[in-house]
C-alpha cells in the first residue's frame, strides 16, 4: 500500500470553518444502538447474553418477530408498488387509514360533532415528530415533554434548534386519584412557557410509554386534556398543539383512549378553541412490524377544515424539503390489509398474539422484580419497563460484565426491553439489576 502523502495544511481544526455553529454542538453515539452493539459483540463470542436493548419484538431465540400477514402481502406487491414513488402527501388510502389508526371507530362520531382530520404520510413516527417540531414551534423555543422520555426526542428537537421543558412523569403525591398524571407539574410548565413563547408544542407518548410502559387511564387523559383546553381558552393569542405519540398504541388495552377522551370533551364543551390543535404521530413500525420500511403519518385534528388544508400544504412543503416522499410499498400493503376483512382478521390474530406475549413477559418481570426487591415505574403496556436509579451507567456495566445482561441507561434510570427478553430470562434480569443496585447503593 502506498504511503499517504496528503496532509492537511494549517494548524487549526477545520470544524469551525466547515461546520456551522449548530452543527458543531452535535455528536456522540446513540446509547440504544451502542448497548445493542455491545450485546451483539458478546453474543458473537459465544456468550449467553440477555439482550434488552433495542425496541423490536424478538423471538425467544433473539430473531426478529414479524407479522407474517404483513410480510406476505408486501412480498406480493407488483413492481410499481415496490419501487415507485408515493405521492408527496402519501397514498390516499393510507392517509385515510392513518386517521382510522388514530381515532378508531370514534372517527365518525367525532366528525359528526364537527371535528375535521387530515393526515400526511411520513417516514415512520419519527418523521411525524420531526415535521411537527419544524412547523408548530418557533426556532429557539422549548418543546414540552415528560421528564422520562424516549432519548431520540432530544436529537429531533436539537435538530430543529429548539430546547426542552419537562414536567414529572408521575406525581410525588397523587391528587384526585390521578396516580400517573402530575397536573400541577404540567400546568406550571405551561404557565412558564406561555410567558415566553407564542406557540407551545407538547409531545405525549401515550399509551404504552417508551421507556416505561406506563399508560394514562381515562380520568388522567381527561384531566390533561382539560388542563390544556383551559390554557387555550385563557390565552387566545398563544397557539397550543398537543401531539399524541401513538407508536405503541396497538399493544395497549385502550388503543383509542385519546379519541374517547376527545369525544367526551367535545360533548361537554361543544366549542373548540381556535388556537388549539390535536395531533397523532402514527407509526406502523411496531403495530405492523415494518420497522425498516419507515412508514407512519402525522394526523392533525381541528374543526376548521380550511385551516387543516393549509396545514396539509405546509407539511407537504416540509416533507418535500427533507424526505421527499415517504416509502410507498408498506403504505399500499397495509392499507390493503385493513380494507380486506380476511386479511385484517389474520393481522389482528397475529398482533394479539404479540400483545399476549408482551403481557406474559411483563408479568414475569413484575414478579421477579418484587422477589428481588425492585420497584419499577408503573408499567402497563407495550415494549418497555423502567427502573429509576441514580447510578444507571454503573449498574448497566455491572449487569453486562457480571451477568451478561444488556440494558440501556437513559436519563434517570434504566430501560428494560420487555419486547426483546424471553419470559424465562426475566428473573435473570431482575437479579442483575438488584445486584447492581446493592453494590452502588
Amino acid at each position: 500500500m502506498e504511503e499517504n502523502m496528503l496532509e492537511a495544511e494549517g494548524e487549526y481544526s477545520p470544524s469551525p470553518l466547515l461546520l456551522n455553529p449548530h452543527a458543531q454542538t452535535k455528536g456522540g453515539d446513540d446509547p440504544i444502538f451502542h448497548w445493542f452493539s455491545r450485546s451483539m459483540a458478546a453474543k458473537a463470542e459465544g456468550i449467553d447474553v440477555v439482550n434488552g436493548t433495542l425496541g423490536s419484538l424478538l423471538h425467544e431465540d433473539g430473531t426478529l418477530m414479524v407479522n407474517k400477514t404483513v410480510e406476505a402481502h408486501i412480498r406480493q406487491q407488483p413492481e410499481r408498488e415496490l419501487c415507485g414513488y408515493a405521492p408527496l402527501k402519501g397514498l390516499p388510502p393510507f392517509r385515510e387509514l392513518a386517521i382510522d389508526m388514530a381515532l378508531g371507530d370514534l372517527r365518525v362520531p367525532l366528525e359528526k360533532l364537527g371535528l375535521s382530520a387530515t393526515s400526511i404520510a411520513t417516514p415512520g413516527g419519527c418523521g411525524a415528530l420531526s415535521v411537527s417540531a419544524t412547523n408548530f414551534l418557533d426556532r429557539g423555543d422549548n418543546l414540552l415533554l415528560r421528564n422520562r422520555h424516549w432519548g431520540p426526542y432530544r436529537t429531533i428537537i436539537h435538530e430543529q434548534n429548539c430546547g426542552i421543558e419537562t414536567w414529572p412523569l408521575i406525581p410525588e403525591s397523587p391528587v384526585n386519584g390521578l396516580k400517573n398524571y402530575d397536573g400541577h407539574g404540567f400546568t406550571s410548565a405551561l404557565a412558564g412557557l406561555v410567558e415566553r413563547q407564542k406557540r407551545i408544542l407538547i409531545w405525549l407518548n401515550d399509551p404504552a410509554h417508551n421507556p416505561t410502559g406506563l399508560s394514562l387511564c381515562r380520568n388522567e387523559r381527561s384531566a390533561l386534556l382539560n388542563d390544556i383546553w383551559g390554557f387555550a381558552v385563557a390565552h387566545p393569542n398563544t397557539g397550543f398543539t398537543l401531539l399524541i405519540d401513538a407508536a405503541y398504541s396497538f399493544y395497549a388495552d385502550e388503543p383509542f383512549g385519546w379519541a374517547e377522551s376527545i369525544l367526551e370533551k367535545m360533548k361537554t364543551e361543544r366549542k373548540w378553541p381556535t388556537n388549539l390543535m390535536l395531533c397523532f404521530a402514527v407509526s406502523c413500525s411496531k403495530s405492523h412490524t415494518v420497522y425498516g420500511l419507515r412508514t407512519g403519518a402525522l394526523v392533525c385534528l381541528h374543526p376548521d377544515e380550511k385551516f387543516l388544508n393549509n396545514v396539509n400544504d405546509v407539511l407537504l412543503h416540509s416533507g418535500r424539503g427533507t424526505w421527499s416522499a415517504a416509502p410507498r410499498v408498506a403504505q399500499r400493503a397495509i392499507s390493503e390489509i385493513h380494507n380486506d376483512p380476511q386479511l385484517l382478521e389474520k393481522w389482528t390474530v397475529e398482533r394479539d398474539s404479540f400483545k399476549q406475549l408482551l403481557a406474559a413477559r411483563r408479568e414475569a418481570l413484575r414478579i421477579s422484580s418484587i422477589s428481588n426487591g425492585l420497584t419499577l415505574i408503573p408499567t402497563h403496556d407495550g415494549y418497555f419497563a423502567f427502573l429509576e436509579c441514580e447510578e444507571n451507567h454503573a449498574i448497566c456495566e455491572m449487569a453486562a460484565k457480571d451477568h451478561h445482561v444488556y440494558l440501556v441507561p437513559l436519563n434517570g434510570g434504566i430501560r428494560i426491553g420487555v419486547c426483546a427478553i424471553p419470559e424465562e430470562k426475566m428473573a435473570r434480569v431482575a437479579a442483575a439489576l438488584a445486584d447492581g443496585l446493592e453494590r452502588t447503593g
